[in-house]
């Protein structure tokens, strides 16, 4: 809701304080951490200090070490922030690590999703996002142009990528140290962007060593990676350099049966990523990460097999003329900052910056091969975060006080060619400030209460224009004569929110927990455009207040870590967008606060140490959801279920490695049927999923030679589907499918 008048003034006045000193601060900031490494290393020097007597080590700048294989606990959590074990840790998270990368093909986020309970990675599902949580997606539930306001947000190195470029990049799993799924509002330490969720990639920092690795995969589909990454020591102590390349190349499994192009389902993507370890005057207790990351992609993000006359999906067919190419370039900068000031207290800091420019983007407005549409797109987004956190740990009272600032500029243009032309232009700028704190009190030595809050402001400014030529927009005249629109907009708003959070914890013994968790998450409001009309609409937040049971352990000697959630959210006021009265379809939408939703499910996920050479996994989600008030474009949906919302999802997996040098390792992952679009569920109807990878081979001292197969029973689903009935004048549909059975071989060494 907009901010209430009572608190304007002070708020409004404490928070421009608050962007003027971040701002002003940053460089202030980073002379000064320099300056206290040389004082602080002067006092270690000193003969007799606390300091000489412990060694105190970063616990952000540097991630923790990744759990030997048979100790199932201990794993610190980077996402959390507060630095909690994750079996101490309310929040329903789930982490893959990097022993698990190698004894599986993993090699995407969604390679990652797919092993998670109630995570479901989708595609481009109609604009919906890239995977779904708990039955939300993460961009929207409904086909949407707004790329700043999603529900679910991707970390790489603790910043956040933009919405354009979560959506568009797929971030590798290569050199990774871990990956954290947490399922459930995030807002009050993330903030916005996180009402359903957030993935945390966590990549291997660098070290004073000479380690290096290289692998080469070559498979069906033509498809072949390559990935090298070397550490190299610069000072002792000081400074140190860690690059990691990778390249992705398949050809997919759609064809396109007019041109005979077998590459409609193309993956080629280079990445590039450095990172700096700078410790001033070799001292452990102030520590500088640098991340740098380069990515250039030419992938079809939305890969389509189309369903109309003979054609069948299963035959994983397209004849569009433009396939949907999005050649794009992007840039990525992370700072991590971390120095501790004696044993209770340190300072953290993250800065990060990101680019993305998409030029050139295609996309084929007619679905067929005639070319009567074909629409063109740029994109540009740029972001701007910085991230300010004081840390105590006491004996029995943890916690942090942050403060938060981002800035993102996103510009979206659509160009049309064809039957009628159009430019549609949208310029968004979007600033956030925020203050929070969380804090853990342990109330006895077998509960603790943790409690959290976050005060959030943003702005968000919409400059918005239109042109038309073309038939009229509601005319079933062929002969109806052309006719010419234009207009733009201009819109600035505000936005306050308090975003709280809770748990209470009861530990029966050091191994075993339980307790309650709530949490309050939220999408931001916005500025709804009709340019056509020339009507412009804010429209106010969207709330989630999600409560949780949860249950920790690790049993029988560490060998057996069981995890649960139980949780039910109660969602109000959904955005949901309508068309006014004369408006033109697909642009002239305003968005209102009329849904409702319940959700309630569960998730277990267990991993046991069977023997010195197996272990297992289990993943198991149950989500169900309801529509208690909702109505879209004029048809009631109440009582239908979220779409891309699987009642169930299961993940059963196994690594196996041998004293002899033999390893394999597998997953199969089941998912219930579900659908894509909200007032089309009987078309865009997804089948259930039953998939099987593995990965097989002989590893020995420092170099491995293996296979890899992924849907290896062949299993045809689809992932996200459209009726283009529509487009093509007779009844069909179109959407991502499955990728068909790939075998390949590979080898990894490494130095």
């Amino acid at each position: 809701m907009t901010r209430s008048k009572l608190i304007e003034v002070p708020i409004k006045e404490v928070f421009k304080m608050f962007v003027t000193v971040v701002k002003k601060g940053l460089a202030y900031c980073l002379i000064a951490q320099v300056v206290f490494a040389g004082i602080v290393r002067a006092e270690n020097e000193m003969p007799g200090t606390a300091a000489e007597a412990d060694s105190l080590t970063s616990t952000v700048a540097e991630t923790p070490e990744i759990i030997p294989q048979h100790l199932m606990k201990g794993i610190e959590v980077v996402g959390d922030k507060v630095g909690r074990d994750i079996q101490d840790l309310p929040t329903s998270a789930a982490v893959i690590d990097e022993s698990r990368m190698k004894d599986e093909p993993i090699a995407t986020i969604d390679d990652v999703l797919n092993r998670v309970a109630n995570v479901n990675s989708e595609g481009m599902a109609a604009m919906g996002g890239l995977f779904s949580i708990r039955g939300i997606n993460q961009g929207s539930i409904f086909a949407s142009f707004d790329a700043t306001n999603q529900l679910a947000a991707v970390y790489l190195n603790q910043v956040a990528l933009g919405g354009l470029l979560s959506q568009y990049i797929k971030p590798s799993t290569w050199d990774v140290r871990s990956v954290e799924v947490l399922r459930g509002p995030q807002s009050t330490l993330q903030g916005k962007n996180s009402l359903a969720g957030a993935v945390f990639f966590n990549y291997n920092r660098p070290d004073f060593t000479f380690d290096g690795g290289f692998r080469a995969e070559y498979g069906e589909l033509d498809t072949w990676n390559l990935a090298l990454y070397q550490n190299v020591p610069i000072e002792e102590d000081v400074l140190a350099a860690r690059i990691a390349l990778e390249t992705r190349n398949s050809d997919g499994g759609i064809v396109n049966p007019i041109t005979g192009a077998d590459d409609i389902a193309l993956i080629d993507e280079k990445t590039a990523r450095l990172q700096l370890l700078y410790r001033p005057l070799g001292n452990e207790d102030i520590s500088f990460n640098l991340t740098g990351i380069y990515f250039d992609s030419e992938t079809n993000t939305q890969p389509r097999a189309m369903e109309f006359g003979m054609y069948d999906l299963e035959d994983r067919l397209n004849e569009e003329t433009w396939p949907g190419y999005v050649p794009q370039e992007s840039w990525f900068t992370a700072l991590e900052s971390d120095f501790r000031l004696d044993n209770n207290w340190r300072i953290a800091a993250v800065t990060g910056y990101s680019d993305l420019k998409i030029t050139g983007y295609t996309y084929d407005g007619d679905q067929m091969a005639p070319d009567l549409l074909w629409i063109n797109g740029d994109f540009d987004e740029s972001q701007f975060s910085q991230d300010l956190r004081l840390h105590y740990e006491g004996d029995r009272f943890r916690g942090l006080l942050g403060g938060y600032y981002s800035k993102a500029d996103v510009l979206t243009v659509y160009d049309a060619d064809g039957f009628f032309s159009s430019i549609f232009d949208l310029g968004e700028e979007v600033t956030v400030a925020a203050l929070y704190a969380n804090a853990d009190y342990d109330i006895f030595d077998n509960l603790t209460l943790n409690a959290g809050l976050r005060y959030n402001t943003e702005n968000r400014k919409n400059n918005s224009s239109f042109y038309y030529y073309g038939p009229p927009p509601f005319s079933t005249d062929p002969f109806a004569p052309y006719e010419e629109r234009e207009g733009s907009v201009e819109a600035d708003a505000d936005y306050d929110q308090f975003l709280p959070s809770a748990s209470l914890t009861v530990k029966f013994t050091d191994d075993v927990s339980a307790g309650l968790k709530y949490a309050k998450g939220y999408r931001s409001g916005g500025i709804a455009v009709a340019p056509f009309l020339q009507i412009v609409e804010e429209y106010d937040e969207e709330i989630a207040n999600t409560y949780e049971l949860f249950f920790r352990s690790v049993l029988l000697d560490d060998r057996l870590t069981l995890n649960g959630n139980i949780f039910f959210i109660d969602w109000q006021d959904m955005q949901v967008p309508y068309l006014p009265a004369g408006g033109f379809p697909g642009f002239d939408e305003l968005t209102a606060n009329a849904g409702k939703t319940e959700i309630k499910g569960f998730e277990v996920e267990a991993r046991a140490v069977v023997t010195d050479a197996l272990e297992t996994f289990l993943a198991l989600g149950h989500t169900s959801s309801e529509f208690k008030e909702f109505e879209l474009y004029g048809e009631d949906l109440t009582g239908r279920s979220l779409p891309n919302s699987p009642d169930w999802t299961v993940a059963v997996g196994a690594n196996y490695n041998h004293s002899s040098g033999f390893f394999a390792g597998g997953t199969f992952r089941w998912v219930d049927e579900s659908y894509s679009v909200l007032n089309d569920e009987e078309v865009t109807r997804l089948s259930r999923r039953h998939v099987l990878d593995a990965k097989a081979g002989y590893r020995k001292d420092n170099w491995s030679v293996y296979v890899w197969g992924t849907n290896l029973l062949d299993d045809f689903y689809e992932l996200n589907m459209t009726n283009i009935a529509g487009y093509i004048g007779m009844p069909g549909r179109a959407g991502s499918v499955s990728t068909p059975c790939r075998l390949g071989i590979g080898v990894e060494a490494s130095w």
